[in-house]
């Protein structure tokens, strides 16, 4: 009988969060610019419902502009929680019922081979659902979503399942689509970190991607608005973190990046090693052959930046960072 554990659980969550809610080609007003995704984690409890029970934290809760919560993810590790249905019931009826057939907008995603279980129970009890997806976690980290069942939209009905990565070479070419992967993967495993504290992201703290179907929340420069790829605001809309993935890289982008630098309000915990000063919370992803490059740019001209990370993206869309480059705040050369 097959079984999630946490950490493949915690995987999954995270990769559904920002692949699924929203797709990557799912434009508004399909995916309002109003909609905001979040993520229940223990360091992190943001959004809870009712049960009988108390109160539960549904691992991917969306919210509008309003509040409202309009639809609700579950990722289960196993079927043998005796709250299981309890949570599933009370999930639907807080999700809301804006698909075309009214099905309620709650998705369901149990371990591949449980999808039969899982179906028996939201229907011997009555629980209104959007979809019900089988979830496989290999060996190496990919998240596959298989789907079983969707009854409210049948456009969603659609897997993410890529090849084997022996089978899924490194693109040499950094096109939109390999671009906003490394976003999306920034989105699930650096903003937060998994299992970063409130210490260093605090409860209030949210990302927001800006891409090409979805612009959310600018930084104002000189008057203008620019659209990093990764913001990070607090309750007050305050810029506290800035995330810009790059595919090229040269003097074009230093007034742009220094721009941006000087946009974020969070300084510190990142030191630069030579000078000890700390960095603005402005991080730099660049391909790789380019990280080293692209740091001696930023220290040249003397841009507050955390970090420079050298990234890599396979045909399919799995992104890894093998450059990691120190934090760099300098005087202008």
């Amino acid at each position: 009988m097959s079984t999630l554990t946490q950490d493949q659980h915690d995987k999954a969550v995270r990769f559904i969060a920002t692949n699924r809610f929203p797709f990557p080609d799912q434009p508004a007003p399909s995916w309002p610019l109003h909609y905001r995704t979040y993520i229940n984690t223990p360091t992190h409890p943001q959004i809870a419902i009712e049960t009988p029970a108390g109160p539960h934290y549904p691992d991917i809760v969306i919210r509008d502009g309003s509040g409202r919560i309009r639809e609700i993810g579950e990722v289960e590790t196993d079927l043998d929680d005796p709250h299981l249905v309890a949570r599933w019931a009370a999930a639907s009826l807080a999700a809301d019922d804006t698909t075309p057939t009214k099905a309620r907008h709650l998705l369901i995603y149990v371990p591949q081979g449980r999808e039969r279980e899982a179906e028996a129970l939201l229907e011997t009890n009555a629980i209104s659902y959007h979809a019900l997806r089988g979830i496989r976690v290999a060996a190496d980290g990919t998240v596959h979503v298989l789907p079983h069942k969707t009854l409210g939209n049948t456009k969603d009905h659609r897997p993410d399942s890529p090849p084997d990565v022996a089978d899924d070479p490194v693109v040499e070419a950094i096109d939109d689509a390999a671009h906003d992967a490394v976003v999306r993967f920034l989105l699930a495993e650096r903003f937060p970190f998994p299992g970063e504290g409130q210490e260093t992201w605090p409860l209030d703290y949210h990302a927001l991607a800006n891409t090409r179907l979805h612009r959310r929340r600018p930084a104002v420069v000189a008057g203008e608005e620019v659209w990093p790829d990764i913001v990070v605001v607090d309750a007050a809309d305050t810029i506290m973190k800035i995330g810009e993935v790059e595919t090229e890289v040269g003097e074009a982008s230093v007034a742009r990046w220094r721009a941006l630098s000087e946009t974020v309000a969070l300084e510190g915990h990142y030191e630069d090693p030579e000078t000890g000063r700390p960095a603005k919370h402005f991080l730099l992803y660049v391909p790789a052959p380019l990280a080293e490059a692209t740091r001696d740019l930023v220290a040249r001209h003397g841009i507050s930046c955390a970090g420079v990370r050298g990234y890599e993206v396979t045909r399919a869309g799995r992104v890894r960072l093998p450059v990691v480059l120190p934090p760099v705040v300098r005087d202008p050369a």
